[in-house]
């Protein structure tokens, strides 16, 4: 759902051609590591396929002194809830939420990401950077009051 912006067809394809992969390819799994998180790596990059096509990335170079640096308020962040999280995901560009999937909720290096989806590293670094820039703005926004109250 992450990957296609929560639209619960396109999910369910996912889901299915994975799911296919799988089965046909069970003979392939052979006892090394968890198989869940084998069929994982499968659905991952069923999720990458289907995305890849309509994706389209900008190159991008960004160095680590010119990266954001985002303040963490912990008590405040702690208070929204998962879910409202995911909705917050749901708003972001496709091709960053793809990036930002691939890196904080898969643990993807920023140099698997770019060899999955041929972009440079850097324009991986400046995705994500992206992502967390919008993010940030968002829950601030959304949650004002509560980031209020705190400086209160």
């Amino acid at each position: 759902m992450r990957y296609v912006n929560g639209n619960i067809d396109d999910a369910g394809l996912i889901y299915n051609q994975a799911m296919l992969k799988v089965f046909r390819n069970l003979e392939q799994y052979n006892d090394k590591g968890l198989f869940e998180a084998w069929v994982r790596r499968i659905v991952v990059n069923t999720c990458i396929d289907h995305c890849r096509g309509k994706l389209k990335f900008q190159v991008v170079e960004i160095s680590e002194t010119t990266a954001d640096v985002f303040p963490i308020i912990p008590d405040v962040y702690n208070r929204i809830a998962g879910n409202e999280i995911v909705s917050l995901l749901y708003e972001l560009p496709e091709n960053i939420r793809m990036v930002f999937n691939l890196h904080v909720m898969e643990g993807y290096k920023h140099s698997e990401i770019s060899a999955l989806l041929n972009i440079p590293a850097g324009t991986c670094r400046w995705y994500l950077s992206e992502a967390r820039k919008i993010l940030k703005e968002k829950i601030e926004t959304r949650f004002k009051k509560e980031f209020l109250r705190y400086a209160i």
